[in-house]
Order: structure tokens, then sequence, then C-alpha cells
């Protein structure tokens, strides 16, 4: 039996604690029922699990803390979980991480260590989904995409073989890792990755009245682009039912790497070039980088408290409801008349739950060729998307097609500015050129690298690079 064989633990349906078990971020996939959750915690127990669902013939899911939009780390097969595997240690001139710790546990235990790393914006993403799709956020304009600091990896194969993918052992598969998506060559449980050298940081904050979201929109993209690579941004536009009085607002956000009077100055020429006045504007004093960026992804929470509800005795993390999306990757800022446009498909006068967000890209990132990793995408400036989402009962049962509206205009007002799309942030409607779209012109080279080392295609989701030859498919 596969739980005989764990050193951590299996999970099936008549188990106590498998309503848990099953969960995802988005609530979305609680009707989902695998046939079990294997909480691995070495990479002998995701061996096993590997060769059970071989000899079984049933599919193997894999998740790192569950975070896919599309649900691609769940199903009806086993569930190989790498929560468990969640180490971070100082090593030398590298950090090792378990592919399954989540950024805010990595930041709080290497801040002892005197060490930081790239993460994302959001604080219970795991390491191996994030690295392995490319690694977006706030350090990409100073340090470039997470992946692109990744030393090795550790890796369980099809074949249930352990291999070291890196510059030296592995090539193929240590560059396809880098940027091709998670889930899709073999299962990474360890990283060892180079730190980024950010002892301080300070974090910032803007809100702009939605009377001037176009102006703001365009204006802080511009901004973003001309900015020194120490600033790492983003920008989101929220329903009334986030902003004062019940209107729409304007969230300019962020860290800064460099001195609290340079992020002054950037703020102030923010401002000139809105030609308007934010009705907030605050930045905190600057900070440890651990200190800060736990700051701006959890507030007051404690590391403990940030985590998802459910996952320990003091969560209450929220987890996300039913939602559609739209994400495309954008390689100039707009002009003030593309930004109405893509306000207008976000639609000031609807009630619901919703936002357009635009994460600033470029700098360190794009000074990497295009085909040196996998992750493509280095003309990009802006990672920007919508998002929808009801969280009524009634309203997910029966699959409210009047979201899946809202995002298809939302994308079609994204189209003419996109130039390819990220795979850590995928739309909900999966377009038939999703390879391309993805990966451009490193398509053929993962293609054949999935053919070497997955051959009958064992790992699988719903995006997941498709190794079968052109006469196969």
């Amino acid at each position: 039996m596969l739980r005989d064989q764990l050193k951590g633990e299996l999970v099936l349906p008549s188990d106590p604690g498998y309503r848990l078990a099953r969960q995802l971020q988005n609530t979305e996939y609680d009707t989902v029922a695998p046939s079990g959750v294997a909480y691995c915690e070495s990479p002998e127990d995701v061996v096993a699990c590997v060769r059970h669902a071989r000899e079984t013939g049933i599919p193997a899911h894999i998740r790192g803390a569950g975070h896919s939009f599309n649900g691609w780390s769940t199903g009806t097969g086993l569930v190989i979980d790498l929560s468990r595997m969640n180490h971070a240690v100082a090593d030398g001139p590298t950090v090792r991480i378990g592919a399954g710790i989540q950024s805010l546990d990595a930041l709080d235990a290497l801040k002892s260590q005197g060490r930081q790393i790239v993460t994302g914006t959001f604080p219970t993403v795991s390491q191996g989904g994030f690295l392995t799709g490319g690694g977006l956020g706030w350090q990409t304009r100073k340090f470039g995409v997470g992946s692109d600091r990744i030393v090795s990896a550790r890796v369980v194969l099809a074949d249930g073989r352990t291999v070291r993918a890196s510059a030296d052992e592995h090539p193929d598969l240590y560059w396809a890792l880098r940027g091709g998506g998670g889930g899709t060559f073999g299962i990474v449980t360890e990283f060892a990755l180079r730190p980024v050298d950010a002892p301080r940081l300070t974090g910032f904050e803007t809100l702009w009245p939605y009377d001037d979201a176009a102006d703001v929109l365009a204006a802080w993209q511009s901004w973003a682009v001309d900015a020194a690579e120490d600033l790492g941004t983003s920008l989101v536009v929220l329903p009334g039912i986030f902003g004062p009085d019940g209107k729409p607002i304007v969230k300019i956000w962020g860290v800064h790497h460099g001195e609290p009077e340079e992020l002054a100055r950037a703020l102030d020429e923010l401002t000139e070039r809105t030609g308007t006045k934010p009705v907030h504007r605050e930045a905190g004093a600057p900070g440890a980088y651990a200190d800060v960026m736990h700051e701006v992804l959890c507030g007051s929470k404690t590391v403990q408290q940030c985590h998802r509800t459910g996952t320990h005795p003091d969560a209450i993390g929220h987890r996300h409801p039913y939602t559609r999306q739209a994400y495309r990757l954008t390689g100039r800022a707009v002009t003030r008349a593309e930004a109405d446009s893509l306000l207008r498909a976000w639609n000031p006068d609807l009630d619901d739950e919703r936002y357009l967000l635009c994460i600033a890209l470029g700098g360190a990132a794009n000074r990497v060729g295009r085909t040196e990793t996998a992750y493509v995408h280095r003309d990009a400036q802006f990672l920007t998307g919508y998002q929808i989402a009801t969280r009524d009962e009634e309203s997910v049962a029966r699959g409210p097609v009047e979201l899946d509206e809202w995002a298809d205009r939302c994308g079609a007002a994204l189209a003419p500015l996109a130039t390819g799309s990220y795979i850590n942030f995928p739309s909900s409607r999966v377009p038939a050129d999703w390879e391309r779209d993805h990966y451009g012109e490193n398509t053929p080279r993962l293609r054949e690298i999935k053919r070497a080392y997955d051959p009958d295609g064992f790992f699988r989701h719903g995006q997941s690079i498709d190794g079968a030859a052109p006469a196969d498919r």
C-alpha cells in the first residue's frame, strides 16, 4: 500500500482530514474529489507516489500551495502535495529551498540567516510553481525573474529516477525548468538559488480617485518604464466595495530598494505626470527586506496568521472565490486612449467584485536573451489583467456565463497590446495556440525536452507542454 511507503501522510476520501486536504486556494475546486492526497516529506515519498501512479494507472496531480487559477494542481487522481517539503537553508553562496515552501515562510526562515530571495506578490504562493513558471513580482526589475536565479534543481522524473538539473547536469532539463511551467517535465523537490542582495526595503502606497483613472494608468505605466530599477510597483483598479465612500479607486503600491529620498522624488514625479493629486500617499520607514515584504504582503498578521484558514490553528488568510480572468503581457506603456479602452472593459458601473491589475516588469529581466531560458518574455514591460469573482453559491452552481463574457471582453481589450502570456497567470479561456503565446520560439525545444524526459506524457495538466511528435498532434 502507498500509505506504508510514505514518511509523510496519505489522506483518502474516508479520512477525517480529506475535506481540507483537497482544497486549493480557489473555492471553485472544492467539488473536485481526488482519489487521495499524499503529503510528501522527502524525495523518496515523491518517488513512491510516482511509481504508485504509474503502476495503478491513475493520474498524478502536482501541488505546491494550490494557487493554480485554472485548477491544474488537482483532479480525480492522486494529488502529490509538496507543502511539507518547506525547508530554506543558506548553503555557501546559494540558498536551498524545498519546492513546497511558501513565500512568507521562506522570507521568515532566511531572515535570521541573512539571505533574501525573489518572491511574488501573494504571501502563500509556493516557490515550486512560482520559479518553474518564471517568477514575476516586485523584484523583477531589480533582480530579474525568479527562474533566472536557479542554480540547480532536484527533480523526480516520470520513470521514478531522481536527477540533479544544472548547467552541467541534464542542461536541457535545467533550461526547461526555468520558465517552462510546473508539473510538466518532472517534480522538482528542491532548488538551489542565487540569493538577492536586498538588505533594506521601503514599502509605499498611493490611492487615486477613479475619475482620474485613465490619466493615472497611462502616467503610471510611463513612469514605471522610465523609473530606476530600484522601484517595484503595481497598479490595481478596484470597485466601490473596496474604495472610500463606496466609489471605485485606483491603488498604486509596491516597494523601493533605494534611499527614502529617492522614493519621495519618484512619487513626486508620478504626481506631476498624472496632472492630479492622490487622495492618499504613504511611504513606510525603511526596514529589513523580510520585514517590509511581510508587511506589504500580510499587513499586521503574524506569519502563521497569514496562512490560509484551516492550514494552521492561528491561520486566518482568505481563500479566493469563484473567479474568471484574462491576463496578458504587454511591451510598452499604454497611451491615454488605450488606458481609456482598458477601463471601459473593466466597466466602473458594475457592482461585481473585480479588478484590473498591472505589475511593472522590464529592467534586469529584459537583459537576458529570449532563448537563454524557457522564459521567453524578455520584451515584456507589464503583466496586465482582469479578474472577476462571485461568492454567491447559487450563481456558482449554474456556472455564471456573465463572468465568462466579462472576462472575454477584457481579453479582447488586451489583445491589441499583448506580446504574449505568462503561464503562472493564465486566462480562464485557453486559446488554441496557447503554447506559442506562452513560450514563443522556445516551444519546439520545450516539446523536444518533454519527449526526452516524459515520452508518454505522465505529467500533464490543462496547459502542460505536449510532447507528441508533430505528425501525432
